[in-house]
């Protein structure tokens, strides 16, 4: 099977399922961090390696799972609004105190 064939089916399962895979890949992040503390050397060096990678896997993971958000339900959250509120209100507010 080629990688991208498996690219496929893995973006057209379910979320649960890329959430599972996203943990998994989490989990073996946090024992390969542990077992690079646990030894020295070229098997470290190899275990730092797979942590990396698993980790680089989680992050793209993840961004594929929060693809979906709606964005209006961000704005009804208030954070989009509030730091674009905010970050252009303190050069006003400074000059009306002047």
């Amino acid at each position: 099977m080629s990688a991208t064939v498996v690219m496929k089916r893995i973006a057209e399962s379910s979320p649960r399922f890329r959430a599972r895979i996203t943990a998994a890949f989490y989990l073996l992040t946090i024992i390969m961090g542990g077992l690079v503390l646990s030894f020295q050397g070229r098997f470290a060096f190899w275990f730092d390696l797979i942590a990396s990678a698993c980790y680089v896997a989680v992050t793209a993971l993840f961004y594929d799972l929060s693809k979906p958000t709606n964005r209006s339900l961000m704005d009804r959250g208030g954070l989009r609004r509030h730091a674009l509120k905010h970050g252009e209100a303190r050069p006003a507010q400074a000059e009306q105190r002047r």
